[in-house]
């Protein structure tokens, strides 16, 4: 067996805790927010080291003030929802407004800071799945309709594959999404990392977060059509919270992560539609500001505002779903 499984208590309630170990991965998932903690893999001279940002203690997950979405599953909407309200089939609904007068990730009680039921799947000496599900009622943080919604880990060498799955009662918006937390040197900085996003299209915020426009990268600092250092991104933008425009339908590739220096690669393929880049802007103790790299693969922030940007909306009789693979190697 390679799933070792204990339970943990915090001020959100006793979660479960999977310790995965495959020899060369390691990983730990929390029920709290359906979440990785930790991921451990080889760098360049087959060394594991951790490559997720981590709080020192389990129960620090559980504190709104310490734990920036850590690795968790976001729902039911990922990034952003204008002024905390849309207009659907004619009916307004009010979100829960968490962020600047918009509704970020859900809102103050996401699904990344809910208890998860959870089963096993599959343990064994190659693979480890983990299926982790959630009842959202009619109404949670102002969303209609009682959605049932699930992520699985598959969890094979060097690779972690997350499945994501919900249906609903009542028409509603769902964005169901992964908000990682990448340093592959497992250092204070990222500005080492190379990045690659092959979109040559992204959304341009204003300074709330919410989409204005749809802008060519080429000729820019966020061209990363091609892998570009990201100390100098960083240094000319004073960071990176950015929602790229992938081409393209099915799996396919959204971004390679790689730090020279460790010798280690992320590479992310997805059918979602596009990337958020963020580069840890708003890190706070115990980390730094551009300590990591998330790269969360997603429906576009605000969609259910501006449907023009893309597929928001999840009926009776319909399921969402979608596929997103991290792919570890060195270099």
């Amino acid at each position: 067996m390679t799933i070792h499984r204990h339970i943990t208590d915090s001020s959100a309630g006793s979660f479960e805790v999977f310790d995965i170990d495959l020899g060369d991965t390691r990983v730990q998932l929390l029920s709290l927010g359906a979440a990785i903690r930790t991921v451990e893999v080889p760098d360049g001279h087959g060394l594991l080291g951790h490559v997720h940002l981590s709080l020192p203690q389990l129960s620090d997950y559980a504190d709104v003030s310490s734990n920036p979405h850590l690795g968790a599953t976001l729902g039911r909407y990922a990034n952003r929802i204008a002024g905390a309200t849309f207009v659907l089939d004619g009916q307004r609904f009010r979100l829960n407004a968490n962020s600047q007068g918009n509704t970020l990730h859900g809102g103050a009680h996401g699904f990344d800071r809910q208890i998860w039921d959870c089963t096993v799947l599959a343990d064994n000496a190659d693979r480890a799945v983990v299926e982790f599900r959630l009842h959202s009622p009619d109404g949670d943080m102002g969303f209609p309709g009682a959605v049932d919604a699930s992520v699985t880990y598959a969890i094979t060498h060097q690779e972690i594959t997350m499945t994501y799955d919900a249906v609903t009662d009542k028409p509603t918006v769902i964005n169901l999404s992964h908000h990682g937390y990448w340093n592959l040197a497992g250092s204070q900085s990222i500005a080492g990392h190379h990045l690659h996003i092959p979109a040559q299209r992204r959304l341009v915020t204003n300074n709330i977060g919410i989409p204005v426009a749809i802008d060519d990268v080429a000729e820019t600092v966020f061209d990363l059509r091609s892998p570009q250092t990201l100390g100098p991104v960083i240094d000319a933008t004073e960071g990176v919270d950015s929602c790229y425009l992938v081409d393209g339908e099915g799996i396919r590739l959204m971004a390679v992560l790689s730090a020279p220096a460790a010798g280690r690669t992320l590479t992310v393929s997805s059918d979602a539609p596009t990337v958020q880049l963020y580069t840890g802007n708003g890190l706070h103790s115990p980390f730094v500001p551009f300590q990591s790299v998330s790269l969360e693969t997603q429906r576009p922030p605000d969609a259910p505002n501006q449907p023009e940007l893309g597929e928001s909306i999840l009926r009776p009789g319909e399921a969402f779903h979608s596929v997103t693979t991290l792919t570890f190697g060195v270099c």
